[in-house]
């Protein structure tokens, strides 16, 4: 993380120069983003989002993306995951509405301070199959499906840099969030082992220690290996896009 606070500041320092040298923004803005920071949050992922100027002070995003959940490696003495790749899909949507503060703002828009609702709903499917050992050292195999969704609804404070009128540096500050999460297991296989011994904190340690968006789902929740369950909590957005202004200037 220091590495990357390091080159943002980098980049900062580079271009802010430039950025500064501009005066006015095209009124119909279209900025093409990749977001970085899906990157280092979810495995073999990647998310694209489209930013168009809808008044001179406003504009509105959509994002979509492919993410897949964190390995497990291990669930426990009781639990050794010998394939993860059975089944390990996801994906993201998202949209947003922005608001660029005028007053706050020495430059038009897109390029300053924004502030605006969003939200981004995540899908996760993955199946695992898993060498289980029971209390008397019988060892024997199944298979771990989960279904994880996760609904965000927030409001986002952050800074859009432009430089030269093409290449634009999108950073969040500030993104708490209402969310919902909601999770589906079912565990299948003559596994000669209780599912508490299983779930017994190992599953579930696992699956907050490598993937945050469960968290607070699992905290204290009483899942079961075939069943579902939900709740809502609070969550936070972090976002940092490299963009690319296409069409006229």
């Amino acid at each position: 993380m220091k590495l990357i606070a390091f080159c943002i500041f980098s980049l900062l320092l580079t271009f802010t120069g430039s950025a500064q040298k501009q005066d006015s923004i095209p009124k119909r803005f279209n900025i093409v983003k990749i977001n970085l920071m899906s990157s280092f949050l979810y495995r073999n992922s990647g998310a694209v989002s489209f930013e168009r100027l809808s008044k001179p002070n406003q504009s509105w995003a959509v994002t979509v993306g492919y993410v897949r959940f964190p390995t497990l490696g291990s669930l426990g003495s009781s639990a050794q995951v010998t394939n993860e790749n059975v089944k390990h899909t996801g994906y993201m949507i998202g949209g947003e509405y922005r608001f660029y503060l005028g007053k706050e703002n020495k430059y038009a828009a897109p390029h300053g301070v924004y502030l605006g609702p969003y939200t981004n709903f995540y899908s996760f499917s993955n199946a695992h199959d898993l060498n289980l050992t029971s209390s008397s050292g019988t060892v024997t195999q199944a298979r771990l499906a989960s279904d994880i969704t996760a609904l965000n609804i927030g409001i986002q404070l952050g800074y859009q840099f432009v430089i030269n009128n093409r290449w634009t540096i999108d950073m969040v500050f500030l993104g708490p969030s209402v969310s919902r999460y909601s999770a589906k297991f079912d565990l299948s296989g003559n596994y000669d082992i209780t599912e508490e011994d299983i779930l017994g904190n190992a599953v579930l340690k696992a699956l907050t220690d490598k993937f945050p968006l469960v968290k607070d789902l699992l905290t204290n929740q009483s899942a079961n290996m075939h069943g579902s369950t939900s709740t809502w909590s609070t969550g936070f957005r972090y976002q940092l896009n490299i963009g690319y202004h296409f069409g006229r200037k």
